[in-house]
């Protein structure tokens, strides 16, 4: 690989497609399977970004961890079996993608895991093999807003990070974390002012515009 490339980390969700009615959907189903109770897709989207597993325990903070792996479980067999379908397309990523790799490795860096990264790019017309690499939370001790997949992605590639992509707060939160500059997307969960009390280096209307913004054309 060349020495002289660099890593530009890309969240999923929000960042390079939009699945948030999928999730939604998906961890309501895994609760009632569960006998509990089902949750607003306001109140479940305001903690996207972070790990399914933490997410649960916000819920249901008083449920044995047996229990709390079996409602993760089943929301990850309904992503995969019933609601990828409700999977969006953000309109001039690929493209954006497919040019971004000319001069730098990309990534993707998911509190998902590895199967449910494969499902979801495949159903964004996303082939797994468009990226260099890929890291979860499964695979480090932490997952973000720390930087650790970050810094795994790196040792994948041998390579420096240069740019964290997302579109939440934990995204920036993972970059900074990981001495890295971030941009703030506005495709996703959180607002252009949410993002902006963060203080990413940049924040762009999507993905799309991006190689415009790296390579000087804006």
């Amino acid at each position: 690989m060349q020495s002289n490339k660099t890593i530009i980390c890309f969240d999923m969700d929000g960042t390079l497609f939009t699945s948030n009615e999928a999730q939604v959907a998906a961890f309501n189903k895994s609760f009632e399977r569960n006998n509990l109770p089902t949750q607003s897709a306001h109140n479940l989207v305001k903690q996207f970004g972070r790990p399914s597993l933490e997410i649960i325990r916000e819920f249901f903070p008083n449920i044995p961890e047996r229990k709390i792996q079996k409602i993760n479980k089943d929301k990850t067999n309904l992503m995969a079996k019933e609601a990828y379908k409700l999977i969006r397309t953000i309109p001039g990523t690929r493209e954006a993608l497919e040019e971004l790799k000319e001069k730098y490795y990309i990534a993707i860096i998911s509190n998902a895991s590895h199967d449910e990264i494969t499902n979801l790019l495949k159903q964004a017309g996303l082939p797994a093999r468009m990226f260099d690499a890929v890291a979860c939370a499964l695979e480090v001790q932490h997952g973000k807003p720390a930087p650790d997949e970050i810094f795994k992605v790196e040792k994948k590639l041998k390579a420096k990070a240069e740019y964290m992509v997302g579109d939440t707060i934990y995204d920036v939160r993972a970059g900074k974390a990981a001495g890295i500059k971030t941009v703030a997307v506005l495709t996703g969960v959180h607002s252009v002012d949410v993002l902006g009390e963060e203080n990413p280096t940049l924040i762009i209307e999507s993905v799309a515009v991006l190689p415009d913004v790296l390579f000087g054309r804006l």
